[in-house]
């Protein structure tokens, strides 16, 4: 595949052998694919040392803030999911203003590539994956999200386990959706529900339907409805009955049929009303299927030794035929085989004292079930004391500070301590599909106030199987993430809990984290803004390749190129009369320098690095008129020596999408806090210098150019 850097243009440069090229912590290591708001790599995470699938979204969209605001939703929406049966979300972040999000890299096929080799499916197998993806499917809608778009390209399966995974959440939605435009149908045409191709209000109910469109097709090679034309193709949704299942393939079981078509019923309220009854259903059509199976394995018998002839089979009970693995047993090695007709069938069963579905009394209500029911299981409580070897380790990897929004990731280890098989909580608990689970809880570190009461953290217990728990004296990786987005910023005391699945405490491990409020991008609630236009302040650029005065222009231009072998940089000269905030300096909390992009300057990323001037009366310079500041008087002519370094003002402009988004392009760090808590006087200069080269400049509004989006500092005092 291609990985030509210009193709790459957004990511950083590579820093090693076999890079594409880095994207904050990450190291791109091979193209995986493209989507359609997307391009997929693979890529190392430098921080916690392993191999993740980053999904970057496609520049061209990430110029659109209704795209921008779509990828990071399903970011946020995989994120907020955990489950076996749904791909595991690590980070969702901004690079640069590039939206990103960082997955876990599954090795398998997607269900697409598999139907392409494998058109129809064994019925096992289609029972199987119902299942999966409808665990899957519950779990995202007890967050309250419907993904909208089920479909074989969005189901992945596993390798070597076979187990189907939920992905590509880029539909979902947890609510109205006031993205997508006015009338339009969002989803895939072949899998769409009829509440969907009619644009109406949509429910969890949708995703049924499109599971049932996707396990149609597994069972009979094709979709139940398909037209050419998108047009064509909704109104069949609406309109159209589908062919029945037995009728495309006679050998299907009835209950699975049935299921499927119920899910296919037109109206939402006529299909089952949650993909948590769904998978009930699906477990007792299981159930059915391999009772009906195995009594039918039971009562084949050799003709010769009952003088019988051999008996046609019938289509409704060719598909009991076949072996447990679905495909039909041909009998070689025994001669003829004989499927006895109903009445032997009827014996065997009343000898077994087992119902038969439709022969046990007369169906006078179609939602009075008369079928086998699965058994239930027997219930089995699980102790703190059996599960008393498994401890928590200190976490060992993950978040110590994230910005709010981000996600908080923490990596731990589950140890088997027992020291006899019959101490092992793997072996007490076997076939526990919960053991046990590890709770998140948050207090926020209040040194007057100790009695904070810790909360739940904003995402799911993590469930483990008896399966999933380590042998003795082994570890098991766990790795815990979270959205920081509904939080406080604050210090938080993070506990991880481990529990029986009632709640009782197992054991615990604690860790910190601190939420730093998102000023880049939030509303600046509390802060008070100065502008280059108020009381003292001044803005201009000075050249190395011009002695004339560039203040008073309506823009001011960042520059470094090279022009005739020689390097020219433009500089851009800041100053603020903090006297105008009306707060004192040495009460700053938090402070914020902001640009508005202007003119048709460079179309990309950009970075500046930003300075400080603290020479006593570096301030009195004038931007025009005699004494103007030029390149040979200005305090970077010799280089950075001396003066202090607040921070890199970084973004990216491609297709100018920023152009005129007044105080979008911001810089925060600690360095700029310092500086103002401690200048010399209320005016205080910062020097902008550009660091990326190209032959255009970099156009922001000047006071002259355009007051009100003129440079700004906003500024907080502390409370």
């Amino acid at each position: 595949m291609n990985t030509d850097s210009t193709e790459y243009d957004f990511l950083d440069p590579p820093l090693q052998a076999g890079e594409i090229g880095r994207l904050g912590p990450y190291r791109i290591v091979a193209v995986l694919g493209k989507g359609g708001m997307g391009q997929v790599f693979q890529a190392e995470d430098g921080r916690l040392k392993r191999t993740v699938a980053l999904k970057v979204m496609n520049q061209r969209f990430a110029a659109t803030p209704n795209s921008r605001k779509r990828f990071v939703e399903e970011a946020r929406s995989m994120a907020a999911v955990h489950h076996d049966n749904v791909a595991t979300i690590f980070e969702v972040g901004l690079h640069e203003g590039m939206p990103f999000l960082a997955m876990e890299l599954l090795k398998g096929q997607s269900l697409l590539d598999r139907i392409k080799s494998q058109p129809v499916f064994p019925y096992r197998d289609v029972i199987r994956i119902a299942r999966e993806v409808s665990q899957g499917l519950a779990a995202a809608h007890a967050c309250g999200i419907i993904h909208r778009d089920i479909k074989p390209a969005n189901i992945w399966l596993e390798s070597p386990s076979g187990r189907a995974k939920i992905l590509d959440f880029g539909l979902a939605v947890t609510g109205p959706d006031h993205l997508a435009p006015k009338g339009a149908v969002v989803g895939s045409p072949g899998y769409l529900s009829p509440e969907q191709a009619r644009n109406e209000p949509l429910d969890d109910r949708t995703d049924l339907y499109s599971l049932g469109v996707v396990l149609y097709q597994l069972c009979c090679g094709k979709v139940p409805l398909r037209v050419r034309s998108l047009i064509g193709q909704l109104v069949a949704i609406i309109c159209r009955d589908i062919v029945p299942l037995r009728q495309v393939n006679p050998d299907l079981p009835a209950p699975l049929c049935e299921l499927i078509e119920t899910l296919l019923k037109k109206e939402a309220r006529d299909r089952p009303d949650s993909a948590l009854r769904l998978t009930q259903w699906i477990d007792r059509v299981d159930a059915i299927c391999q009772a009906e199976q195995t009594m039918a394995i039971d009562i084949v018998v050799d003709p010769v030794a009952v003088g019988a002839g051999k008996a046609p089979a019938s289509p409704e009970s060719r598909w009991t035929r076949r072996g447990r693995d679905g495909d039909p047993g041909d009998g070689r090695g025994r001669g003829p085989v004989l499927v006895w007709a109903i009445g032997a069938a009827m014996v065997v069963v009343a000898m077994l004292g087992i119902g038969w579905w439709g022969m046990s009394g007369t169906t006078t209500d179609r939602g009075v079930d008369q079928r086998p029911q699965a058994l239930k299981p027997k219930v089995t409580v699980i102790t703190s004391a059996s599960l008393a070897p498994l401890k928590l380790s200190p976490v060992i990897a993950g978040s110590s500070r994230v910005v709010a929004g981000q996600a908080a990731r923490f990596q731990m280890r589950l140890e088997n301590q027992a020291v006899s098989p019959a101490a092992d909580p793997r072996s007490i608990n076997q076939g526990a599909n919960v053991a046990a689970q590890i709770v998140t809880y948050l207090k926020i570190i209040d040194a007057d106030n100790p009695n904070v009461i810790a909360r739940k953290a904003p995402t799911f217990p993590r469930k483990v199987s008896a399966r999933q728990l380590p042998s003795p004296g082994q570890l098991a990786e766990i790795e815990i993430q979270f959205l920081t987005g509904s939080l406080a910023p604050a210090e938080y005391e993070v506990t991880f809990q481990l529990q029986t699945p009632g709640g009782t405490e197992v054991s615990e491990t604690k860790s910190t984290l601190t939420i730093d409020e998102n000023i880049i991008e939030s509303d600046l609630l509390g802060f008070e803004t100065v502008r280059t236009h108020e009381g003292r302040g001044a803005d201009t650029v000075v050249s190395s390749a011009a002695d004339e005065s560039m203040g008073g222009g309506p823009m001011l231009q960042g520059l470094l190129t090279t022009q005739k072998g020689q390097e020219v940089r433009d500089h851009i000269y800041l100053r603020f009369d903090l006297a105008k905030l009306g707060i004192p300096r040495d009460t700053i909390d938090r402070s914020v320098l902001m640009m508005t992009i202007a003119g048709d300057g460079n179309p990309s990323k950009d970075e500046f690095r930003v300075y400080g001037i603290d020479d006593p009366g570096a301030s009195d310079w004038v931007e025009s008129g005699d004494g103007y500041l030029d390149w040979q008087h200005s305090p970077l002519r010799d280089g950075i020596a001396g003066q202090s370094f607040l921070g890199r003002l970084t973004f990216d402009n491609s297709g100018n999408h920023l152009k005129d988004a007044v105080d979008k392009i911001r810089m925060v760090g600690e360095g700029l806090d310092d500086f103002l808590r401690s200048a010399n006087s209320d005016q205080v200069t910062i020097v902008l210098q550009r660091t990326s080269t190209s032959k255009k400049p970099t156009y922001f509004w000047s006071r002259e150019g355009k007051p009100e989006a003129s440079p700004a500092l906003a500024v907080r005092p502390r409370s």
